[in-house]
């Protein structure tokens, strides 16, 4: 069985339909809450009523947190330049003549989750995968060309147009020679002359995690709009057949939700993001395993719980003979803390030439040395995993088994958390600070004792 890992960002190149339309300038002018202000008193009280007198089935409460989590969710374009490196020719010399090797661009669709909004000043944190802003192969890396499209405001020829022109040289149409067959080259634009796209800035991105910051400021489109940010699930409440949806921009056609299960609450896999095919650039990525339909376009979508309450950021999926069904989603138990992590440290060190996050990391080397399954008190299995240091650094020893970590900034505990998985340690450590003191509780030589240090954030 051929299985293969791939990044579910899609290449937005509409070249066999053309979109012209854009709407009037003026229809942003109506605010969301100019429809309840529209109501006449005893309308909008008949409303209430009916609201208040009736208890919505779990069908209805389900419907609704989908619908609220469109609402939390943009779509995302992204523009990078290339330089090809194929050898072009002169169409007027009869393909025969190369020219050089032109720049040209590519427009690339995926979605994002607002997690920080401040609607009366048009700002907003953005969270997406770090794919969806990066291409090693670009001139860019890191695009400076990001547009994001609120739900509804998001339809390819009705808010934005993709448009694409022929790459010129000398006057001329460029194309060039493969296997005998000849291309042309096709140079592709956002064309948004309307006011619906709202221009983002990255804060930060890390390749380590494929997450990205994204920032918009002073938006009149956030304003005027009925975005919200989405809730973030408690701390582990994430457990295998829990009913799950994934909201994204599949296939650049707009915001849209498919529903399925958890499939598999956390497992790692090997993921490449480069675009030159680097052998040695895979990286190792913790997931959560759905059967949620996932395609190309909703990278960096939101995956949340029945009740609407954020649990990952959709990356990737399987694809290969007799695969089905299979995509993933990166854990908000790191999520939510990685964006925060970004947003307070980057900006002090942040390249679009090198993408990476500075984060605290366990000083010593660790592993599972026991696992063992069991059903809790809500009749959910959970996984109990034993973690024992293996190699000593800083103030560990080989054997320490870990059992709780504490992190403070001063004398307020910033966590507090046991440490029954192992990916707790380093999920942990990223709401530690430069100079927070942290706290490991371990078992050293059958007995209980605390080994604690001043935290050092690190590039990873």
């Amino acid at each position: 069985m051929k299985k293969i890992l791939c990044a579910v960002i899609a290449l937005a190149l509409s070249a066999t339909v053309l979109f012209s339309g854009c709407f009037g300038g003026g229809s942003l002018e109506v605010n969301v809450n100019n429809t309840y202000e529209s109501m006449t008193d005893g309308q909008w009280q008949e409303y209430k009523d009916i609201l208040n007198n009736r208890t919505p089935d779990s069908g209805e409460s389900f419907r609704t947190a989908v619908n609220g989590s469109l609402l939390s969710g943009v779509s995302i374009l992204t523009r990078f330049t290339y330089n090809d490196i194929t050898g072009y020719v002169d169409e007027v010399f009869g393909g025969s003549r190369q020219i050089g090797k032109p720049d040209y661009h590519s427009v690339y669709c995926g979605a994002g989750v607002i997690v920080e909004l401040d609607k009366e000043a048009g700002d907003a944190y953005i969270i997406t995968n770090c794919h969806v802003v990066y291409s090693d192969a670009s001139k860019e890396i890191i695009s400076d060309d990001i547009r994001l499209y609120l739900y509804g405001q998001d339809a390819e020829g009705v808010n934005f147009n993709l448009g694409y022109s022929y790459v010129m040289h000398g006057g001329n149409k460029v194309y060039y020679r493969e296997n005998g067959n000849e291309y042309w080259l096709l140079d592709y634009n956002i064309t948004d002359d309307n006011a619906y796209a709202m221009k983002a800035e990255v804060v930060c991105a890390s390749i380590a995690h494929d997450i990205a910051l994204l920032k918009v400021s002073n938006s009149q489109v956030l304003k005027n709009s009925g975005a919200k940010a989405a809730d973030f699930v408690k701390e582990d409440d994430v457990y295998a057949g829990a009913r799950a949806y994934a909201v994204g921009n599949p296939d650049g056609d707009g915001m849209s939700a498919t529903v399925g299960f958890v499939t598999k609450e956390s497992e790692e896999i090997f993921l490449n993001l480069s675009d030159n095919e680097d052998e040695n650039a895979y990286g190792s990525y913790r997931v959560i395993r759905t059967d949620a339909a996932i395609n190309g376009g909703n990278s960096g979508g939101g995956f949340y719980n029945e009740q609407g309450k954020l649990i990952g950021i959709v990356n990737s999926k399987s694809t290969g003979d007799d695969i089905d069904n299979m995509g993933y989603a990166l854990p908000a138990s790191c999520v939510k803390r990685l964006w925060v992590l970004m947003k307070e440290t980057s900006p002090s060190y942040f390249s679009k030439r090198n993408p990476y996050v500075k984060a605290a990391i366990f000083p010593a080397g660790y592993k599972v040395v026991n696992t063992v399954s069991y059903m809790n008190p809500l009749g959910l299995a959970e996984i109990a995993e034993t973690v024992a240091v293996t190699t000593a650094g800083g103030n560990f020893k080989a054997g320490d088994v870990l059992k709780h970590i504490t992190i403070k900034n001063g004398e307020t505990v910033v966590e507090d958390k046991d440490i029954t998985r192992a990916y707790h340690i380093d999920d942990t450590l990223l709401s530690a600070r430069d100079g927070y003191t942290v706290i490991f509780t371990v078992i050293r030589n059958g007995q209980r004792t605390e080994v604690q240090y001043s935290a050092s954030l690190a590039r990873v």
